[in-house]
C-alpha cells in the first residue's frame, strides 16, 4: 500500500512539473517584443435623418451622421487605446473640403486577439456650414449669395446621400502589461459612401 501511495504522489509531483514547464514556456511565448499596431475599419456609415423637403433650410437644420468603427487587436496581450482621433470630410470642390465629424475615443482597452467596436454620432449644422463658406470665401466673385448657394446644393446632395466621404484619423496604443514597448500610432485614410436613408 505504502509502495502505491508513493507511486501515486510521484506521479502527482512529475504532473505538475510538466505542467509548471509548459505553463513557463507558454508565458514565455506570449511575451512580446514589439507592438503590432491596431487595424481600424470602418463597419458602417449611417445618416440617422432626413432633411427638409425643400429649400429654404433654416440655419439650425440638423444632419445627423454616425460612424461606426471597428478596432482589432492583433496582439496577444491587452492593448490599450491611448488616443484616437478622426475626421470625416465630404468634397465641396475645395482642396480642404467640409468637415461635418470629427470626434476622439477615451481611452479603451482591448483584449488580446480580441476586438470593439465604437461609434461616434455628431450633428451637422446647416447654418456652420453656411458660415464656414462665409468664412473660407467659398462663394467666390458672387460672395454672400455665392456662399448660400454653394451651402445649400451640399446640403441638398448630402440629404440625397449623393457625396463620397473621406475620413482621416490616428490611433495610438500600448500593450499595458509591458509598458517598456512604448507606443505605436497608426494613421489610416478611408473612403466610404453613405447608404441612402
Amino acid at each position: 500500500m505504502e509502495k502505491k501511495a508513493l507511486i501515486v504522489w510521484m506521479v502527482g509531483i512529475f504532473g505538475l512539473v510538466i505542467l509548471g514547464c509548459a505553463g513557463e514556456r507558454a508565458l514565455m511565448k506570449s511575451t512580446p517584443t514589439q507592438i503590432r499596431p491596431l487595424k481600424v475599419t470602418i463597419e458602417s456609415v449611417e445618416r440617422l435623418n432626413a432633411i427638409a423637403a425643400k429649400p429654404p433650410f433654416q440655419p439650425t437644420d440638423v444632419l445627423v451622421f454616425r460612424v461606426n468603427f471597428k478596432l482589432t487587436n492583433p496582439n496577444q496581450v491587452t492593448a490599450k487605446v491611448e488616443d484616437f482621433y478622426f475626421e470625416a470630410k465630404v468634397e465641396d470642390g475645395t482642396r480642404d473640403m467640409t468637415i461635418i465629424q470629427a470626434a476622439s475615443m477615451p481611452n479603451y482597452l482591448i483584449p488580446p486577439n480580441g476586438e470593439i467596436l465604437w461609434s461616434s454620432t455628431e450633428p451637422f449644422l446647416y447654418g456652420g456650414v453656411r458660415a464656414s463658406y462665409l468664412l473660407r470665401g467659398i462663394g467666390g466673385e458672387e460672395g454672400v449669395q455665392g456662399a448660400f448657394k454653394k451651402t445649400e446644393e451640399l446640403w441638398l446632395d448630402l440629404g440625397a446621400d449623393k457625396k463620397r466621404f473621406y475620413l482621416d484619423g490616428n490611433v495610438t496604443s500600448s500593450l499595458i502589461e509591458f509598458s517598456d514597448l512604448g507606443r505605436v500610432r497608426t494613421q489610416f485614410n478611408l473612403e466610404f459612401e453613405i447608404p441612402k436613408l
